[in-house]
């Protein structure tokens, strides 16, 4: 006869995440240090918009669209670089954002982006740089197939009083068994505190490369662009988010 023993990994010894017994990364809050952004806002297609916005989530027109380029030197993920593509909206008539497409260069970050808040973010390749006076900021998925390319110019001063960031993210889990149904899938409202530490507007232009199905960033155009904004901030995400609706 086989001898047999029970396994004693029970779930009061679970870690914060993945693998339970080393987790990937640990219980929020997260601290972000000197984050430097180069932040686009511009206007896009109603339509489009409304198309991957998420069903109770509003959206003031015109639409708007923002694309950041983040440079993190230091974060408690440790530092990574970061590419957002966020619509403006509303949730019960309070001012969030919803993240359509996010890239990101590291694996702690993305899976609990993913996991926490239904952020969707994907590995590519993000890329922060300042020729002369010109900052630039691309991303591209994989190497070489340049998704965007972000120019900017800062001129002009601006004052940015500490705020709060409220990205809403949809969360969806698939079902391991044979069915159409996800196992879960729901929105999640965050919080981000940002200060300021610095912040320059100042001519920008936005591009869009490969018009690629499996990126498809282009797929919210550029109608007309309402502001750019180069910042250096400390951030600190809140401790816990809220699910808003359960689908």
């Amino acid at each position: 006869m086989t001898e047999k023993a029970m396994g004693r990994l029970t779930k009061d010894k679970f870690g914060f995440s993945m693998p339970v017994d080393q987790p990937l990364y640990q219980k929020p809050p997260f601290y972000y240090r000197d984050l430097h952004t180069i932040t686009i806002t511009y206007e896009t297609d109603k339509d489009a918009a409304l198309a991957v916005l998420p069903e109770g989530l509003e959206m003031p027109i015109p639409a708007t669209t923002r694309i950041v380029v983040a440079h993190q030197p230091f974060t408690t993920f440790g530092p990574y670089e970061e590419a957002y593509q966020l619509i403006d909206c509303l949730w019960e008539g309070k001012p969030c954002i919803f993240p359509v497409r996010i890239l990101l260069d590291t694996e702690a970050p993305m899976a609990a982006g993913r996991e926490l808040w239904g952020n969707p973010k994907k590995l590519g390749h993000v890329e922060w740089t300042q020729e002369n006076e010109i900052m630039q900021g691309v991303a591209e998925r994989p190497k070489g197939s340049r998704i965007f390319t972000l120019l900017m110019k800062p001129e002009r001063p601006v004052e940015i009083a500490p705020y709060e960031m409220n990205p809403v993210g949809l969360r969806v889990i698939p079902n391991p068994e044979e069915s159409a149904e996800p196992s879960l899938s729901e929105l999640i409202l965050n919080t981000c505190y940002v200060r300021p530490i610095e912040a320059w507007s100042g001519t920008a232009s936005l591009s869009f490369g490969v018009l690629s199905a499996l990126d498809p960033w282009h797929t919210l155009p550029v109608k007309r662009v309402i502001d750019c904004v180069y910042a250096r901030a400390d951030m600190d995400v809140a401790p816990s988010a809220k699910i808003i609706k359960r689908y």
